[in-house]
């Protein structure tokens, strides 16, 4: 009976989780490069324990034109890097500006990534008439020149991939691998929506309900039923 009750608690613990993870996707629906977080799953292990294993639904939202010239999406595989103090990210939220300093940046100031190095737009910056072009394989020109290329990179195992900030995604394994360049497009002037279906989310959160309201009156249920149990044991 006291084994029933722990499995109901950790059901209740992992009905809250997923109630999370799905309130977090909905708060998100209309974030740029947002991926949706698939609520917590048990998987089972080795010797009859389980493990919360977490996981994010990686397919592409939809693409919405902007017309800003430092807005970037990425059609098919793949994500923009970016740098940061800490350390190298993955990110398909493509909403950059330009620093004061002249590097390419996102709303948080870390800097895109080309095959040079942080992109720096710096000395290229000084004629307005001058127009920043992104072509579709990456390549960056400022009028007629070539400043570097978009770097797109994924990771060797997706699975690896480990959400920070929402947007950006870090390895665990800590490594990255160029995209093919068959396998992706650039749109310059559109951004990738989130791809969080709100419909998905809200049956979802009704079926975890559900789940929750079960776990809950069955722990009611096996206290109840303890609680007898121990009165009648003290007759």
């Amino acid at each position: 009976m006291i084994k029933g009750i722990y499995y109901a608690a950790r059901s209740l613990n992992n009905g809250f989780r997923r109630m999370s993870n799905i309130a977090n996707n909905l708060a998100n629906i209309n974030t740029t490069g947002y991926k949706r977080e698939i609520p917590f799953e048990e998987m089972m292990i080795s010797a009859g324990n389980s493990q919360m294993v977490q996981f994010t639904d990686f397919r592409q939202g939809s693409l919405t034109k902007t017309s800003s010239p430092l807005d970037f999406a990425i059609s098919g595989s793949g994500f923009f890097v970016v740098e940061t103090p800490s350390s190298t990210y993955l990110t398909r939220n493509g909403n950059f500006t330009v620093s004061d300093d002249g590097f390419i940046v996102n709303d948080n100031g870390n800097k895109l990534m080309g095959i040079k190095g942080p992109i720096n737009l710096n000395d290229f910056l000084f004629d307005e008439n001058k127009e920043l072009r992104v072509l579709r394989n990456g390549e960056i020109y400022v009028g007629e020149q070539l400043v570097d290329n978009l770097l797109i990179m994924q990771s060797d195992d997706p699975l690896s991939l480990r959400r920070y900030s929402n947007m950006n995604f870090l390895s665990i394994t800590g490594d990255f691998i160029p995209v093919d360049e068959d396998s992706y497009q650039i749109m310059q002037g559109y951004l990738e929506d989130s791809n969080v279906n709100p419909i998905v989310e809200m049956e979802e959160m009704i079926k975890t309900n559900i789940d929750y309201q079960s776990s809950y009156k069955m722990i009611n249920f096996l206290d109840k039923s303890l609680e007898k149990a121990n009165e009648i044991g003290r007759v």
